[in-house]
Order: structure tokens, then sequence, then C-alpha cells
């Protein structure tokens, strides 16, 4: 399973005069035939930005021209067993803190890595912004551009 960061979204939706957009859209035209993931956080990131340039309308509609249209599976971290406040404590303070005093990462990429390296079949993690994340998972990260070329 090919799990895709926030920045891939947002210059689908909100750069096309970005340099990487050919590349970007390409990738993606790859994940609306054979299926990838992006977990819960990276949704919540995504909309919180394209809120500012989309009506309530179309953004309560998501699952339709995001989920839908981009075959994502949206992985939701596992909270079965675990009440409220443990879980708020647990998943969402004390493990993306455990990583950030290991190694200087951001908040929601810590929360992002976290679930995704609980992902078995995950495969790679795809990122414009490689130099965030390698190193600090053992996933194989990469571009889209290096991910395209993976694949022949």
């Amino acid at each position: 399973m090919v799990i895709i960061d926030t920045d891939i979204l947002i210059i689908e939706f909100r750069s096309p005069h970005d340099i990487r957009y050919p590349i970007n859209n390409q990738f993606l035209s790859i994940i609306r035939t054979m299926g990838g993931a992006i977990t819960v956080y990276t949704l919540m990131e995504f909309l919180g930005k394209i809120s500012f340039n989309v009506n309530r309308s179309k953004l309560t509609r998501w699952r339709s021209w995001l989920q839908d249209a981009y075959n994502l599976i949206i992985i939701w971290p596992e909270a079965q067993g675990i009440d409220a406040d443990s879980f708020i404590r647990t998943l969402i303070f004390e493990h993306p803190f455990e990583r950030m005093c290991s190694t200087p990462i951001p908040f929601v990429d810590a929360l992002i890595l976290n679930l995704v390296e609980q992902v078995g079949e995950a495969e790679a993690f795809i990122t414009w912004n490689v130099k965030h994340f390698v190193g600090k998972t053992p996933l194989a990260v990469k571009t889209p551009e290096e991910y395209l070329a993976s694949t022949g």
C-alpha cells in the first residue's frame, strides 16, 4: 500500500502552476487505478488548508471528490479497548511527543508517521517533503518522481 502525504494533495488541488504538478498528477493517476491511502490526520490537515478556498457544500462532499475519485483508503488509529482519555493522552500526546523528543519533527508529521508505521501493508510513504521524514521512519520515503521511476 502506498501512503500519501498532505503536500501531494495540496499541489493537486491548489497549485496547478507548481513546477511539480505534472509529475504529481501523473503519480495520482496511478493511485486512481491501483489505490492508495492517507491517514485521517492527513485528511484533516488537507481539508483545513483547502477550507479557505472551497465552499462548505464542496468541503462536506470530500468523500466523492477526494476519497472516491482518487481511490483512497482512510487510515484511522486503532482505538478499540482504549477509553477516550487514554486515547488522547497516548495517541495524540505521548507517542507524538516521544517522537519529537527523539528527532525534530512537527506534531502533525509525528501523528502521521506513528499511524502509518502501524500499517503492515505500507509499501512506501510518498511526499515532496522527503527531508521531513527520511531517517525518522523505517518506511521507504519517496517523492512522486522517485516512486514513478521505481515502478517503471
